[in-house]
Parts: structure tokens; C-alpha cells; sequence
């Protein structure tokens, strides 16, 4: 049982760094289209960036079950 909650915070943790790097990438993106006045660019990249905040959130809220010990109820 260990291993298998082991095994889970590992996946939680790799995909809150790879939607927080998304995230990051996206806002780049952003910031780089609105310089060149490309709002459908604009406008994807901001979809998108707030997709992984949204996601990078979820995975830090499933970290914290996972790593509290202690079991929540869902709201």
C-alpha cells in the first residue's frame, strides 16, 4: 500500500511541475503576442495558461491529501 501512495504523490508531483512549466511557457507566449499586437495568439495562449493554473492547482490540492495523512471529504 505504501508504494502505491508513493507512486501517486511521484505522478502528482511531475504533473505539477510540467502544468506549471506549461503555464509558464504560455504566459511567454502571451506576453510575446501582445508585443506583436497578435490577439487570436493572445487570446489561445491565455486559455490555455489558465487551463495549467487550473490543473496545477488541482494537483497541488490532490498532493496535499496525499501528503496530510489524513483523509478529507469532498466538497
Amino acid at each position: 500500500m505504501k508504494i502505491a501512495i508513493k507512486a501517486e504523490q511521484d505522478i502528482e508531483y511531475l504533473a505539477t511541475f510540467v502544468h506549471g512549466v506549461l503555464a509558464g511557457l504560455h504566459a511567454l507566449g502571451m506576453i510575446y503576442n501582445l508585443k506583436r499586437r497578435n490577439w487570436v495568439d493572445v487570446a489561445a495562449h491565455s486559455a490555455a495558461m489558465s487551463y495549467d493554473l487550473w490543473a496545477t492547482a488541482k494537483h497541488v490540492i490532490a498532493l496535499d491529501r496525499l501528503t496530510s495523512g489524513r483523509p478529507r471529504l469532498a466538497s
